[in-house]
């Protein structure tokens, strides 16, 4: 790959990997950024980490790390005649399926190497919405995970005849 043709003007190209193997599905790989190797931009393959990253212009917000992060991180898909959305809709959304966001230097990626990735996170697909044009999907939070499990199960006497025995009544 001799070189990548970006929006912006940031040296990090950003990657986001929707597994959905859980479900028997392939995971899907995009990519923020796209090669001159064909005639068009959309159609130039990333090559990236032994994967071929589909170049998409997606945008994505909510990722700072911290106790104090309670927004859950959004990401806006461009989804022509709604694809995207249709797959997830034959799993229920999807919900609970692993998203990986990886972040990587432009210089690392032209040169092919591997090891690029300094950035890393790991959500959950929480939700996800379209129109037929654009896919939003929200993610679950560390918040999400320390205070419900996904998918989500209210726990009541009806199922746990002893739960809430301990307190005082």
């Amino acid at each position: 790959m001799t070189s990548l043709h970006k929006a912006t003007f940031d040296q990090l190209i950003e990657f986001l990997e929707i597994d959905l193997t859980a479900f028997g599905d392939q995971p899907y790989y995009f990519c923020n950024s796209s090669t001159y190797a064909a005639a068009t931009p959309v159609q130039g393959l990333v090559a990236w980490d032994n994967r071929q990253w589909v170049p998409v212009p997606f945008v994505s917000s909510g990722w700072q790390d911290g106790g104090e992060n309670l927004v859950r991180p959004s990401i806006s898909i461009p989804d022509v005649n709604g694809q995207l959305y249709v797959t997830l809709r034959q799993y229920e959304l999807a919900t609970g399926a692993p998203v990986t966001r990886y972040q990587a230097l432009y210089q690392d990626v032209v040169s092919g190497n591997p090891y690029a990735a300094f950035s890393e996170a790991r959500y959950l697909l929480n939700s996800a919405s379209g129109n037929g044009r654009q896919l939003d999907i929200e993610l679950a939070t560390h918040v999400d995970f320390q205070i419900a499990k996904i998918p989500s199960f209210k726990m009541t006497r009806e199922h746990y005849p002893g739960l809430g025995s301990q307190l005082l009544r």
